[in-house]
């Protein structure tokens, strides 16, 4: 068998950000970074007219920080060799799906726990508390 490269990741390149209105940003920053960035600053904005987060006075916190801290987790962190929104999508997919597979096969819901027969081992600890 023969391995054909593929080299389609070293021509795409990232488009990013260095100013913004003639401001210098301190670090050069991507699209989707600035996506999520503002994506999250309007659902903050949104959600600070609705308690509890009405009554949170830390305007930097909730307009800077968690939209800042919500922009990086979703750029950089992967989550089961995914980004995160994606592994979100796919298990809230898996749970709302009422079908359950294995193999491509669907498998059949069991009515039955399981129940397990047998004795079960265990020593007492001599004198009060265990830990």
């Amino acid at each position: 068998m023969r391995q054909i490269r593929v080299y389609n990741q070293v021509f795409r390149i990232e488009k990013t950000v260095y100013s913004i209105q003639g401001i210098h940003l301190p670090q050069p920053v991507s699209y989707r970074q600035l996506a999520f960035f503002v994506g999250t600053l309007l659902v903050m904005i949104i959600l600070n007219a609705f308690p509890p987060m009405n009554m949170i006075d830390l305007f930097l916190v909730k307009f800077i920080g968690i939209p800042f801290l919500v922009a990086w987790f979703f750029t950089r962190k992967t989550l089961d060799g995914k980004a995160p929104h994606r592994f979100i999508i796919r298990y809230l997919e898996h749970r709302l799906n009422s079908q359950h597979f294995a193999r491509y096969k669907n498998l059949e819901k069991q009515a039955n726990k399981y129940q397990y027969d047998g004795v079960v081992a265990y020593r007492k600890c001599s004198g009060g508390d265990p830990f």
